[in-house]
């Protein structure tokens, strides 16, 4: 039965909380086999709302109004409406008792130390999920003295809920082609942030300006006030202007650039030819969502190393005798740990006795100065960074991580470094129409570049090329990965698979077939389900049936396709069908033990394998969510109608088989 999750969060807001938000729902949103979702949006403060009409906005506007109709049905029968597990996107002091299961998701404080009305809150919550280390530090370091109101007794009043650290992913996007910046000089800083005191931007233009009012530079301030309306425009105007007023006589360029941006324009701003760098000069970020972006568009950047930026501005590197250290690829400014100013104090998100970085002028100007003097230096530290953050933050990796985070499993503790070697193995004949797609998706697994090696096998006959130029092109990417070899003669689908099993060197072993797909994180979900379950030789999941080719997970509508639901593993069910069908992880040890694929069965030699193991002892475990998607190929060897007479006949005497070997142990048992 599906759990009914409960998300309450600023899903429209455009604001970095709002991202948070529809981050979350896009983590889970592919879960909904597992998960019956319902939405209850909040507003953020003064921020404007996402205006795009696109396929997110519209499951986003469905969920809210299943859940104010699901709501408004029980108070009619004045019964409390009834939910398995809450997460609550939004600060500490928003969040409640709403499931038996509570999890909070917050980006948390930017300053040193969290409220005790928070630290009151968080005792509600079952768990914490926070953006970054600098945020978890708070809540762990935090406490206050208070007395226990029953005994008296002086207490350390601290949270105690279990805290986990689940950062953003890399979305990165097409520049837009209209998007035009006239700029007048070819040299160009960037700052996208919100006019307020946490983000220090009154010293970021003043003393930008100091330093470059005499040269022909640009510094382009992407921000606002509060939203993005027009009287907000005005207000960030004036406040600029009067800042400029104090520099009447310079040959710089400052320009505010105002309004809602789109993902595609957004792009286009990080990678403008004239825009070479990007500044943040705040007193602390929960994250750091802007900095964050311009790292993975390759921008250099100047900033303070304090708070939720240093999770992505350090990359590993490995010192002359191997031990791996965090290196920083960006301009650090140096700063002082102070009281945060009153005027900045929020209770009881920013408290009074806090903390946080005043970044120092005279470090911020030399930093300034070190970019525009030696820029290529600047670049190949970002280009370094770049490469890391997309690696590291990769989406489906993130979006795995959140959902890992959110719903503990048996496999949710398992460390990917213990996941041993898998091998994939695929016989490509007649392809053209998939192999775009199927290396793509293939190689977007989570763990494919570090624990996969993929064997590739061509039956093609001379002159039907295509797939060999597509497949070489991904060897060029992945050369430690993909093995590929182009057969002679076509030994058929299971002589393929046979073949590959050989020389295989994973000690676990998949097969992926030209025309399926599979979610980003299943091969690692049944990598750690074999790790699990000692005693289980094989694991298999549902898929998704498709009448389409080439729906891929990110594409797919799950509530327009039906669900191949399977039985839990018995040697009954195993004789009702295959189990396993077309995308089983099992032990390579089952054909040391076992054998191969028979071949002489052209469309069932798989089902007859897993009967003849399941007949020696060997275990099956099904996985509770769905993990692939199945093309119902018209031309696929067991969808054909003209192979259907063979192979009925092929699995009949397969069924024969096993069902007398099924009746002879029940007649001894």
């Amino acid at each position: 039965m599906k759990k009914k999750v409960i998300i309450k969060g600023p899903f429209l807001s455009r604001s970095g909380y709002g991202e948070q938000a529809r981050f979350a729902l896009r983590s889970l949103k592919n879960r909904e086999d597992l998960f019956d979702i319902f939405l209850i949006n909040i507003r953020w403060g003064n921020t404007g709302w996402i205006w795009e009409s696109n396929e997110e906005r519209e499951w986003i506007d469905e969920k809210i109004q299943k859940t104010v109709h699901y709501i408004e049905e029980h108070k009619k029968n004045n019964v409390t409406p009834q939910f398995d597990i809450s997460l609550q996107v939004t600060i500490p002091q928003e969040w409640e008792k709403m499931a038996p299961i509570n999890i909070g998701y917050t980006a948390g404080t930017e300053s040193t130390k969290i409220s005790p009305q928070w630290i009151e809150k968080s005792k509600m919550m079952d768990k914490i999920l926070v953006t970054s280390h600098h945020t978890r530090y708070a809540f762990d370091n935090t406490s206050y003295s208070a007395q226990n109101s029953k005994t008296g007794e002086i207490i350390d009043f601290k949270n105690d809920t279990p805290i986990e650290v689940v950062s953003y992913p890399v979305r990165r996007f097409d520049p837009c082609k209209d998007f035009q910046l006239e700029l007048k000089h070819d040299f160009n800083f960037l700052c996208n942030a919100q006019w307020s005191p946490r983000k220090n931007i009154g010293n970021t233009i003043r003393w930008w300006l100091e330093e470059f009012w005499d040269q022909e530079v640009g510094l382009i301030v992407k921000g606002s006030v509060a939203n993005n309306s027009y009287l907000d425009r005005q207000f960030t105007e004036s406040r600029l202007e009067m800042i400029l007023g104090e520099f009447k006589d310079r040959k710089c360029s400052v320009y505010l650039l105002h309004g809602d941006l789109s993902e595609n324009e957004l792009s286009a701003l990080y990678q403008h030819d004239k825009i070479k760098a990007f500044i943040n000069l705040a007193h602390g970020e929960g994250f750091g969502l802007p900095v964050f972006e311009a790292a993975y568009y390759g921008l250099p950047v100047i900033a303070p190393d304090w708070g939720g930026v240093v999770d992505f501005l350090y990359a590993p590197k490995k010192d002359k005798k191997g031990k791996e250290k965090k290196k920083h690829h960006f301009t650090k400014v140096e700063y002082d740990i102070k009281p945060i100013q009153q005027e900045a104090v929020w209770e009881p998100i920013l408290v009074k006795d806090s903390m946080w970085c005043f970044p120092k002028q005279g470090s911020y100007k030399m930093g300034l100065r070190k970019i525009y003097k030696n820029y290529d230096v600047a670049k190949k530290e970002a280009e370094k960074l770049q490469k890391w953050v997309c690696k590291e933050f990769e989406s489906n990796k993130k979006y795995t991580a959140f959902f890992n985070s959110f719903y503990q499993d048996e496999t949710a503790n398992i460390d990917i470094e213990k996941v041993p070697k898998i091998s994939i193995i695929t016989s490509v004949y007649k392809a053209e129409k998939f192999i775009d797609q199927l290396m793509k998706d293939v190689t977007n697994q989570t763990i494919f570049k570090d624990k996969c090696e993929w064997l590739i096998f061509n039956a093609n006959e001379k002159g039907n090329d295509y797939e060999e130029k597509v497949i070489q092109e991904y060897i060029d990417k992945f050369p430690d990965n993909i093995k590929y070899k182009r057969l002679k003669k076509d030994p058929g689908l299971y002589g393929v698979w046979n073949k590959a099993i050989k020389i295989a060197d994973g000690e676990f072993v998949t097969n992926i077939n030209c025309d399926d797909r599979r979610a980003p994180w299943a091969l690692e979900k049944q990598a750690k389900l074999l790790l699990v379950n000692e005693d289980v030789d094989l694991v298999y999941n549902d898929s998704y049936v498709c009448h389409e080719p080439n729906i891929d997970w990110e594409n797919l509508d799950s509530t327009k396709l039906q669900r191949y639901l399977f039985e839990d593993f018995s040697k009954e069910a195993m004789l009702r069908g295959s189990l396993p069908h077309n995308n089983p992880m099992w032990r390579k040890k089952l054909h040391d033990n076992f054998g191969y694929f028979d071949t002489q069965y052209k469309a069932s030699a798989d089902w007859e394998f897993w009967l003849r193991c399941t007949f020696e002892g060997s275990k099956f475990k099904k996985a509770d969510e769905i993990l692939g998607i199945y093309y119902f190929n018209p031309e696929g060897i067991s969808t054909d109608k003209k192979n259907e007479s063979w192979k009925k006949q092929d699995e009949r005497k397969i069924f024969e088989k096993y069902y007398k070997m099924l009746e002879k142990e029940r007649a001894a048992a």
